[in-house]
């Protein structure tokens, strides 16, 4: 069996060491001795990693220059911890975080980086290499010396113009048409990821600590988002909505189903929440506690119950509710299941409170009485260039203020992190980790079920978010463990099929097409 992942970064760690020729190959495999941090920093995809089973050859890759936020928070309180200092450089992630370092240029380096050669240290066996597919007919099925490359983007701040920000949005549309007129296949484009930009509103998604640059702001997509929206269809890159805040995802829908009815949506690495995104209502009473602070709501989720015994959903809206299924589904789009074990639902027990964080203008409208005839009335503002975004100023200098209860929960989550150890056997977590990437599976049969909708199984795919910083899935911990991992969900599935007498397909089949058959289609028909 054959494998593809539609969403992952193996080129992102080798941004974070002096790109002087001191920085790490991407084709190297990276292991902190210490375990420290789990697996986040260990490599889970490196080019050798993709390529050292022989049964992956096709890959849609991540290019994506972390943003200033992220850097500042993050990696630098790892970085200055020294048993890091061969994997990460304080200098060099301060020079990207006081925009000595652009995102353009950091995104050049990247590409640099995952198109230079294997090092002799990295001993890769004579005869592998990689290519960056312009055409499909590229593409040599059978040839597993050869990892096949498309690319995606994760977040338009990569194409900010001048001191990282949108001076003039032309060019910035122009920088990101630069790139594509290199040749090679960009797939689709994820306009937001985890900062405030000015694009469109992303969806609070706390991968790691921290709160104040990480908060989202204003309301829906931006003139400068939309743009750039109908620049990547106008260049037959497709639309990720992943990231995108839920107030954004239903304005785009609205505006694609319109304007592109033929351009599929692609979410590239979800997990969902296990709702519908009535969820808001104030007669469902589900949102616990809503405090108004100054930077905007916070709140916190109840974790909805899995399908499968013993799971649940992550409830963030960084995940995706019933409707957006529908959606995706509907525009015969494809869906990539992550592997971040926190956005399967997996890091805290069930029951555990989960803190979420929303714009005032989002939050606002979501509980609205006349919340679906705001969005309706937004969209055709937006339709018409009629665009009002709310309060959208950014301060990168003095991000949004946290008061003192978010500044513990975000030295809890820090310690918790370095706290966590790897797991270097196939843990006791193994199967419930195979039965989460399931739940998943099963309910979104489940939505198409309950809408009328045909079965899912050809719009499925994997798409892991491997060293893109997240604790992966004790099942499927990096690229070599797919073939484990897809024996082991057959197993899982044949032991389940029998409760769902309306799921026509084997285990089997599901599975194969999950791995590897629904990408490949996908890529036939649009390529």
């Amino acid at each position: 069996m054959a494998f593809f992942d539609l969403h992952c970064h193996p080129g992102l760690k080798t941004l974070f060491l002096p790109q002087d020729g001191r920085q790490f190959s991407a084709w190297s495999n990276l292991n902190p001795k210490d375990h420290l941090i789990g697996d986040i920093l260990e490599s889970q995809c490196s080019l050798k990693m993709l390529m050292q089973q022989g049964d992956m050859n096709l890959v849609c890759l991540t290019l994506h220059p972390p943003e200033i936020g992220m850097i500042d928070q993050f990696l630098l309180k790892i970085g200055a911890a020294t048993v890091y200092k061969k994997f990460l450089s304080r200098d060099r992630l301060n020079e990207m975080i006081t925009l000595t370092s652009s995102y353009q240029q950091t995104f050049a380096q990247e590409f640099a980086n995952i198109s230079a050669a294997p090092r002799p240290e990295d001993q890769i066996e004579a005869g592998k290499k990689i290519k960056f597919l312009k055409n499909w007919n590229e593409y040599q099925a059978t040839d597993f010396n050869t990892l096949h490359i498309l690319f995606n983007i994760e977040g338009a701040h990569t194409f900010y113009d001048l001191n990282n920000r949108v001076k003039d949005i032309e060019q910035v549309v122009g920088n990101f048409n630069s790139f594509i007129s290199k040749g090679f296949r960009v797939l689709y484009f994820t306009l937001a990821h985890l900062t405030p930009n000015e694009f469109i509103t992303h969806a609070y998604g706390n991968k790691l600590l921290t709160k104040g640059p990480l908060l989202p702001k204003g309301i829906g997509i931006t003139a400068f988002g939309k743009r750039m929206i109908e620049n990547a269809y106008a260049k037959k890159v497709f639309i990720d909505v992943k990231h995108m805040s839920l107030v954004s995802r239903r304005i785009f829908y609205l505006f694609r189903k319109k304007h592109f009815p033929d351009m599929p949506i692609i979410a590239s690495h979800i997990g969902l929440t296990g709702e519908s995104w009535t969820v808001f209502r104030k007669d469902r009473n589900m949102v616990i506690n809503p405090v108004r602070k100054s930077y905007g709501y916070k709140l916190t989720w109840l974790k909805n119950r899995g399908k499968l015994e013993g799971t649940d959903f992550y409830p963030l809206s960084i995940n995706l509710y019933n409707e957006d299924i529908t959606e995706i589904l509907g525009s015969k789009g494809l869906i990539g299941i992550s592997l971040d074990l926190r956005i399967l639902g997996g890091k805290d027990k069930t029951g555990a409170l989960q803190s979420d964080f929303y714009s005032h203008e989002e939050y606002e409208l979501l509980t609205a009485p006349d919340a679906d005839q705001q969005i309706q009335a937004l969209s055709e503002q937006f339709d018409m260039g009629q665009i009002d975004n709310g309060n959208t100023t950014l301060n990168l200098v003095h991000p949004e203020p946290q008061d003192i209860g978010d500044l513990n929960e975000a030295d809890a989550e820090l310690q918790q992190i370095f706290a966590s150890k790897k797991k270097t056997d196939l843990s006791a977590d193994y199967r419930y980790h195979v039965r989460l990437v399931l739940n998943h599976i099963i309910r979104i049969w489940e939505i198409t079920d309950w809408y009328g909708m045909p079965a899912p199984w050809d719009h499925l795919c994997i798409g892991s978010d491997f060293d893109g910083m997240i604790a992966a899935v004790a099942c499927f911990r990096n690229s070599t463990e797919a073939a484990t991992f897809a024996l082991s969900l057959k197993t899982e599935l044949e032991l389940e099929l029998p409760h769902y007498p309306d799921i026509h397909l084997t285990a089997g089949e599901i599975v194969d097409r999950l791995m590897f058959r629904n990408a490949k289609a996908f890529l036939e028909k649009h390529f």
